[in-house]
């Protein structure tokens, strides 16, 4: 064996020891480690799962913390629950990830014991794949030390034989103490822990199992056997053990998954012929009976049906007396108590079929249907294009196109008849630069926590608690139709597939033509909504078009605060007089033309001689009134100046594109920019295209080429005309 073979198989021989071996412990040792760390090793399964979540998903991100109208609809990351590791991940966008929040805190309060819980969604949302990263994530857990929980076994040590027993319901070591003696016994052993550690377990509704529950009939019959032979408590403890519980998928150990074509088991019990001689050896015969169900391999544990559908749901209907009662009989006569964590699959079809069946009513209440929707998050779509394609499709478009394409893909998802966003805002009409007439384009912003810049001041205000609970609670009503996962999967692979190979950059336009030509008439009217991709068209326009503007906006702070300080003086004075600005010292003629073009540049209107003298009038009155109030008042910091200031600014950067609406070297040079061509051009026609390309790249992400794609698609599209 070389150096390098051996050495490789030692570092293995050391990894596979640490992770696969369990160090199983007596009973003393491990209550030793219950009093130094009682809220990890006393957990049932709905403590561990919630655990489980909690260590995978940090604490939600609220993007607006100081905003008195949040609802708690935060940002979680769920990549380390379901992608991270993954063959197959799941991509949970903002509103599923909120609800699997809620739902998994409700479990470390033992609200959902004795439950179903039901995923319902249509083909293709991902429902089987968001369960095997689940439980994927959960088994790579509870091989660490912190998912670990621990399960009884038994060394029996007596004259007539030995013998090792497993308890086949991996019933928790704690429960081997007697239940009426069990809370004196816990207050005695956790007496030194700290004051909050004692009132949880003693006082919250998440360790009620450890005071309610009794152990399994097999371990409770073994504990009795042993003590009425050996008439000493602490001989009997002394042959329990602690041992980590595994949980293995494939063997059926703490989690079941069944298939619906999976036939239902032959045998209703399972019992051990070796084991039950050795126990009737040593006990006498049946008087230890070691006959358990196959559900017991679950009890603390996973039990999961893969769709309700033909054996899976005759399973489902079987599992009532577990879910309503907590009991099942083995073999028509043993009681074993059954305490897992049922979780269900299930189409929309199948939904219809089961509620048609006489479900009792105490069974039909203990069904939780949790929604899995079609992804409904811009950014969530883009995360399952990238893992699919690979991360640098992003690259071969401009900012905000691919985004867009989800957009589309999402807006099929979506009901654009929903009543809440017309409640809250009667006339969508108003934002139609920014938005559709269904107000779809805003949902989607709300749905990804983003509360839109361009909504009036009014309607943010108006944007309450009640307004944003309706529109979150409104997206389980969506999600459900329109294109599937798979769906959009394979338009984007065809998408890209004919565009990613041009040498431009994927457009806006590239976009609107697939969509309208690419995917067949009757598909783009059945599931695209009606004038959707035009106010699409329209809101991208609108942004890159002011991209474009604040790129090329070339004034600096320190001027328009003199031209504004220099109009608010001069406003004082007659048409015709020269005087000096007592703010920056600067001298004025104040000429109707001076007024005239100062007045349409803060206001962004032509204005004649006259109006110029009315509205110059108007200011001077407000200039008047502030100065009465306060002559010691910093101008700067008056409510005229910062109204005047944010105009002018505003409408500078409006017009900024006009000196080179007609200027033909404009668009050549920007298409020469990088190249030796682009020295040729004016001097100052270069400084303004450097600058704009360098504004596009640090201010909005754009590449160099995307830079100048974007601009001559906005001269090309002719956009500052059509926004006019």
């Amino acid at each position: 064996m070389t150096k390098g073979t051996d050495e490789a198989l030692r570092a293995l021989k050391l990894y596979v020891e640490n992770k696969e071996r369990r160090t199983t412990l007596n009973f003393e040792q491990y209550l030793a480690d219950v009093q130094q760390n009682p809220q990890r090793l006393l957990r049932n399964i709905f403590q561990l799962v919630y655990d489980m979540v909690k260590t995978s998903v940090a604490e939600g991100k609220d993007e607006y913390p100081d905003d008195p109208e949040r609802i708690g609809f935060v940002k979680y990351d769920c990549s380390k629950l379901f992608v991270e590791g993954s063959d197959n991940p799941f991509f949970a966008d903002r509103l599923f990830a909120n609800r699997l929040m809620r739902q998994v805190e409700s479990l470390k309060h033992g609200s959902q014991q004795n439950r179903v819980h039901i995923y319902e969604g249509a083909h293709g949302c991902g429902k089987s794949t968001f369960l095997n990263s689940f439980l994927r994530k959960f088994e790579d857990y509870t091989q660490s030390r912190e998912g670990q929980i621990h399960e009884i076994c038994w060394a029996i040590d007596m004259e007539e034989g030995k013998c090792n027993v497993s308890c086949p319901s991996h019933d928790h070591p704690m429960l081997i103490i007697p239940k009426p003696y069990r809370i004196e016994f816990l207050q005695e052993l956790l007496s030194t822990s700290p004051d909050e550690i004692q009132k949880k377990v003693f006082h919250e509704k998440e360790y009620e199992w450890l005071m309610r529950r009794d152990v399994c009939t097999i371990c409770r019959s073994l504990f009795t056997a042993l003590l009425d032979r050996l008439g000493s408590f602490e001989k009997v403890l002394g042959m329990v053990k602690a041992r980590p519980y595994v949980f293995d998928r494939r063997l059926g150990e703490g989690i079941s998954i069944f298939n619906p074509g999976d036939k239902p088991m032959k045998d209703l019990y399972v019992s051990d012929r070796q084991l039950q001689a050795k126990l009737d050896k040593i006990f006498g015969a049946n008087l230890i009976k070691y006959v358990y169900s196959h559900h017991a391999k679950t009890n603390n544990g996973i039990y999961a049906l893969m769709d309700i559908k033909s054996h899976n749901k005759e399973r489902l209907l079987e599992l009532h007396n577990i879910i309503s009662e907590g009991v099942h009989k083995v073999n028509g006569t043993i009681e074993e108590e059954i305490n897992s964590l049922f979780i269900a699959l299930m189409n929309p079809e199948d939904k219809t079929s089961l509620e048609s069946e006489n479900l009792m009513e105490s069974f039909r209440e203990r069904i939780q249907y949790n929604k899995i929707a079609y992804v409904m998050e811009v950014q969530t779509e883009i995360q399952i294009y990238q893992n699919t394609f690979g991360d640098q499709i992003k690259q071969r478009f401009l900012p905000r196109v691919i985004e867009n394409f989800a957009r589309v893909i999402i807006s099929s998802r979506m009901k654009p008849d929903s009543k809440i966003p017309k409640e809250w805002i009667p006339n969508m009409g108003k934002y139609k630069k920014y938005c559709d007439e269904a107000g779809l384009l805003l949902r989607m912003e709300i749905f990804g926590g983003i509360i839109p810049e361009w909504l009036s001041e009014e309607d943010k205000k108006n944007f309450t608690r009640a307004i944003r609970r309706n529109i979150i609670a409104n997206a389980e009503d969506e999600g459900g139709i329109g294109f599937s996962g798979r769906d959009s999967i394979r338009l984007f692979g065809d998408f890209f597939k004919s565009r990613g190979s041009q040498p431009n950059l994927i457009t806006m336009n590239d976009v609107a033509v697939y969509f309208k030509k690419g995917i067949g008439r009757k598909k783009r009217d059945d599931f695209i909504p009606k004038n959707f991709l035009a106010s699409l068209i329209d809101w991208y326009d609108y942004t890159v078009l002011n991209e474009v503007k604040e790129a090329l906006y070339f004034y600096n702070q320190e001027q328009i605060s003199e031209d504004i300080l220099n109009y608010m003086s001069a406003v004082n004075y007659d048409v015709g007089s020269k005087t000096k600005c007592k703010f920056t010292g600067k001298s004025i003629h104040v000429t109707a033309k001076f007024l005239k073009h100062m007045g349409s540049a803060i206001t962004g209107e032509e204005m004649s001689d006259n109006d110029a003298l009315r509205y110059a009038q108007h200011i001077q009155k407000k200039f008047v009134n502030i100065m009465a109030q306060d002559q010691n008042a910093e101008i700067t910091e008056t409510e005229l100046y910062l109204e005047l200031y944010g105009s002018y600014a505003r409408h500078l950067k409006e017009k900024v594109f006009q000196p080179f609406l007609n200027n033909e070297n404009f668009r050549e040079a920007v298409k020469s920019f990088g190249s030796e061509d682009f020295e040729i051009f004016d001097t100052r026609l270069k400084e303004h295209i450097v600058y704009m390309i360098s504004n596009l790249a640090e201010k909005f992400g754009y590449t160099e080429q995307g830079a100048k794609e974007i601009c001559l698609y906005v001269v090309d599209q002719a956009l500052v005309k059509k926004f006019a």
